[in-house]
């Protein structure tokens, strides 16, 4: 049982740039050899047929971008970009739905997501909880900047999902020791904002 206190919003923005990383890292690992599999005949022979490609003598990037596009269909394209995108999705909600219930990002920061009681949060609702993300990245990041006025910290996908962000809070040690053989009180038990949470 450890007392926890509302996440501070610089250890969110630390946290959600290195799972940004993460997630798109991981996403393009998956998405690209795909690609590659999927269009690479068409992509290579018509790279090479039209001279586009970067081992030429003359090669000229302008022209390799142009060719990629006039080569490599559109609904390749969108097809990647929907995979790309559900992938980083399932990113977080796998991670913030599981034991430790945060991302890597919020791991190596010390933050992770509870519900408004403190409790772990079901899949459905983490999924929920990073599909409302979209609505957080819309007129600036005002979504996220959210979490810098509200009572909780909370940012709009973590209103719209009933979350929170929270942090172990380490209570100072007491300043007079206390003999429990003598009767003495012990020192008061510091609780965080949903009471104690389990690690």
């Amino acid at each position: 049982m450890l007392p926890t206190r509302y996440a501070s919003f610089f250890k969110r923005l630390v946290a959600h740039i290195l799972d940004v990383l993460f997630a798109t890292t991981i996403s393009g690992i998956i998405v690209i050899p795909l690609g590659i599999l999927g269009f690479g005949g068409t992509l290579f022979s018509g790279l090479m047929f039209h001279h586009w490609w970067p081992f030429e003598p003359h090669f000229n990037a302008w022209d390799f971008l142009k060719g990629m596009m006039v080569t490599l269909p559109i609904a390749g394209i969108l097809i990647g970009a929907l995979v790309f995108t559900v992938l980083y999705w399932f990113y977080f909600a796998i991670f913030e739905s599981g034991p430790r219930q945060a991302t890597p990002g919020k791991m190596l920061v010390g933050v992770f997501v509870t519900d408004q009681f403190g409790r772990r949060i079901s899949f459905p609702r983490a999924l929920g909880r990073t599909v409302g993300k979209v609505l957080s990245h819309m007129f600036c990041y005002l979504g996220y900047l959210a979490a810098l006025f509200s009572q909780r910290n909370q940012a709009l996908h973590d209103m719209l999902a009933g979350t929170l962000v929270l942090e172990p809070e380490y209570p100072p040690p007491p300043m007079v020791s206390y003999n429990s053989q003598a009767g003495s009180t012990p020192p008061p038990t510091v609780s965080g904002p949903v009471g104690q949470q389990n690690a």
